[in-house]
């Protein structure tokens, strides 16, 4: 009689699986209404093992120059899915290439009802049409929005932006833009995925039409000045063995998400606009609870986004188990739009996917995961950079890092401690050093200083000695502004000689628990939450208002 309550309830679940009993459910959204409900059953997860070449770039830096060289290079077809378009030099290069190009097949499939692109993609739609070429939206039930950025040419290269084709992604020479990441990739198995991501779109798409949808506004040239230097202008070029994950919301990308995190031995850096949807028991929070996790396996974890959507909770989360995070740079940069993960320098994720239940449950989107060292270690690069320039008021206004990121035995060690916020006020600098378990050694620094990318003198540094492998010390940045003591959070440098195999190497199949939860939605979610006494341990007074 005790087994009658399990097995009853094992029945309601396989019936409910099958469709037999309808299933509760309701739709997922961050600040929007209207999202959809999709089965992620379309695409798969799966990891495709091979040699392929590979270029990297970023805005604002290169990436005009890059996608114009692909662009260009076209011989048969470019086919483009993207959430939106208001960049008018891109539509100038269509143009040429349509006169330069006549034999050239181009399609475009555009976010529908894109918020910020209405006007914009509603002329760009017309103008291409009227060009000859073929325009459709991406379907309006099956997605919230259409967000992904992905581009196929001549059926042989793919490149995944998290950027739009918009002034801010792809920028005139010295104007002011968007952090964003880029990769093209050559290879026939790789982008037949993305091939098929865009027929099944295509296919369910809607024909434009000029006098349903209108023709909107003509695109704007106008810019803003910057003074940055573009030190990744140059793209970086890689050809090897690589296995790579394509990932697609909504039906693979949190799964990505956390096979990315879970990986994780040694370091994780992510880079995203924002984090929203805390709290509410959705895929947010998995990634959030997985970055935490990380943190608690004794993962070194570093964080940019920006003040907006949660940011006041995010950062409460992240500083009570002392991950840091900081805040992109305003002066160069208009905005992180980057939704980027590396782990231990050797995988990345270049990806459209925001940190929202909508984003990653709700929305097409579009990345890939690359296990590749070198070519990790080129966005290991551009991120290092940008922790070093940011925003750090989170961490008391001092922040830290070190090269390399992960040493091996007997390797030097440069920590730096980043005075970029207190610039111009600051009397002292120390960084405080424990070696394993040891007592903590706090040297004074403040003449060891060199200019910053911003050519002030604000960064501070200090030479520790080679160390033994799998040796952890861990480093407290401290600057003094006259009687005040300003004092980051503890970093941890990992020494290891070689990390383990990253397995498995095809990520995971969900679980018979996870599809389970997938289909049941957050209503059912909510109330397992409910009965078991509230919101998950990670978040229980942590979700509070500032005043």
């Amino acid at each position: 009689m005790k087994k009658a309550p399990k097995i009853l309830a094992l029945s309601l679940v396989v019936l409910m699986i099958s469709g037999v009993i309808p299933m509760i459910t309701t739709s997922t959204h961050d600040d929007t209404s209207g999202i959809y409900e999709f089965t992620p059953s379309q695409f798969t997860l799966n990891t495709i093992s091979t040699n392929m070449n590979v270029t990297t770039f970023v805005s604002p830096d290169g990436s005009k120059d890059a996608l114009w060289t692909f662009l260009n290079s076209a011989q048969e077809s470019i086919y483009v899915e993207i959430y939106g378009i208001n960049n008018p030099y891109i539509l100038e290069l269509i143009h040429d290439l349509h006169d330069t190009k006549p034999s050239l097949d181009m399609k475009f499939l555009l976010g529908w009802n894109s918020l910020g692109y209405t006007s914009e993609n509603d002329y760009v739609a017309n103008n291409l049409t009227e060009l000859g070429y073929e325009v459709k939206w991406t379907s309006d039930s099956e997605f919230t929005y259409a967000h992904q950025k992905f581009v196929i040419i001549d059926n042989e290269t793919t490149i995944v932006h998290s950027g739009n084709w918009a002034k801010t992604s792809f920028p005139e020479s010295g104007n002011k833009a968007n952090r964003e990441w880029s990769i093209a990739m050559t290879d026939t198995q790789v982008t037949n995925f993305y091939r098929s991501v865009f027929d099944y779109d295509w296919a369910n798409g809607i024909d434009y039409d000029a006098g349903t949808h209108g023709t909107g506004s003509a695109l704007t040239y106008t810019g803003t000045s910057s003074t940055y230097t573009n030190p990744f202008a140059t793209a970086g070029t890689f050809s090897g063995s690589m296995n790579v994950t394509p990932i697609v919301s909504p039906d693979t990308s949190l799964q990505g998400i956390l096979y990315c995190i879970n990986a994780a031995q040694a370091t994780l850096d992510i880079q995203i606009p924002y984090f929203t949807s805390i709290g509410d028991e959705g895929a947010v929070d998995q990634i959030v609870d997985a970055i935490i996790e990380a943190k608690e396996r004794g993962v070194t974890v570093r964080v940019i986004s920006e003040e907006e959507k949660d940011w006041i909770e995010i950062e409460e989360i992240f500083l009570e188990h002392d991950i840091p995070i900081v805040w992109q740079d305003t002066r160069w940069f208009t905005a992180n739009h980057n939704k980027g993960i590396i782990v231990d320098g050797r995988m990345v994720l270049v990806s459209s996917i925001n940190y929202s239940d909508g984003s990653v449950s709700a929305n097409r989107e579009a990345g890939v995961i690359i296990e590749n060292e070198d070519v990790a270690q080129w966005y290991s690069e551009v991120f290092d950079y940008d922790w070093a320039i940011a925003g750090a008021e989170s961490l008391d206004d001092v922040n830290v890092y070190w090269t390399p990121n992960i040493p091996q035995s007997e390797t030097e060690i440069n920590v730096t401690v980043y005075g970029h916020e207190l610039f111009g006020d600051i009397d002292e600098v120390e960084l405080a050093i424990k070696i394993n378990s040891g007592a903590w050694n706090n040297v004074t620094i403040t003449g060891n200083v060199y200019e910053s990318a911003e050519e002030d003198l604000e960064n501070y540094y200090y030479i520790i000695s080679g160390q033994a492998d799998m040796t952890n010390i861990t480093v407290v940045g401290k600057i003094r502004e006259g009687t005040t003591w300003h004092e980051g959070v503890p970093m941890v440098i990992r020494i290891r000689d070689t990390l383990g195999s990253i397995a498995p190497t095809t990520p995971p199949e969900p679980t018979l628990l996870e599809l389970i939860i997938q289909n049941l939605g957050l209503i059912l979610l909510g109330s397992i939450a409910v009965v078991c006494g509230g919101a998950s341990y990670k978040y229980r007074k942590q979700i509070r208002k500032r005043l």
